[in-house]
């Protein structure tokens, strides 16, 4: 959870320019194509289900699947692990399961302050006259937001969240003895993770378009 808080201050920055950008363009250009009435459904879309969930997801990689993964490693060169074994602990318990669980909050969590506060910051352009005036935006996204706008960024910042922490805690465990192997092990779970969130969105986007 501190993870998750620690994030706040670059989520909010990257949320309002986000929003800033994606409601200014599609304020301005879709008009002019004559197909304003899909502004409410792009930026809703854009927003909550596509650039909000991933960005969130790149940060969290950012700033969590490191940390995760050298302090599970240095456990293990340490001997800490050994040892809670050795006290009959398990590990699921102690140290998977609820670091897995922590993630996957402060990812979904953080998915949904991302999609507020780019929202915000589309409505201040809007407020700046640098696209539709708000009136008209408020409007077109009250038409067109549905319950599943919601339920997509909670689905996935789960899923994310769940790829993100598992590949940190698979990636700590892999340790051995050597505390050489903790570095290493760091980057294959920065880029584990990173290619494995990449591949999710991919994915979302190719059976999105065939649905």
């Amino acid at each position: 959870m501190t993870a998750g808080l620690s994030a706040l201050p670059i989520i909010t920055v990257v949320a309002l320019l986000v929003g800033a950008g994606v409601v200014a363009e599609t304020g301005i250009e879709l008009p002019k194509l004559g197909i304003q009435n899909l502004v409410g459904t792009i930026v809703l879309h854009v927003i909550f289900g596509i650039v909000g969930p991933f960005a969130t997801a790149l940060i969290v990689i950012a700033r969590s699947t490191s940390g995760l993964a050298v302090e599970i490693g240095n456990m293990r060169v340490s001997g800490e692990l050994d040892t809670i074994e050795m006290l009959g602990v398990n590990l699921s318990y102690l140290i998977i399961t609820p670091n897995i669980i922590g993630i996957i909050v402060s990812t979904i969590a953080l998915t949904f302050y991302f999609g507020i506060i780019a929202m915000a910051g589309g409505f201040a352009m809007a407020l700046m006259g640098l696209s539709m005036p708000v009136a008209t935006l408020v409007r077109m996204i009250e038409m067109n937001i549905r319950l599943s706008d919601l339920l997509l960024p909670l689905l996935e910042g789960l899923f994310y969240g769940l790829i993100i922490s598992s590949v940190s805690v698979y990636h700590g465990l892999r340790v051995k003895r050597s505390a050489r192997e903790v570095p290493k092990e760091t980057r294959l779970a920065l880029v584990s993770a990173l290619a494995l969130s990449t591949v999710a969105l991919s994915l979302y986007l190719i059976f999105s378009s065939l649905a």
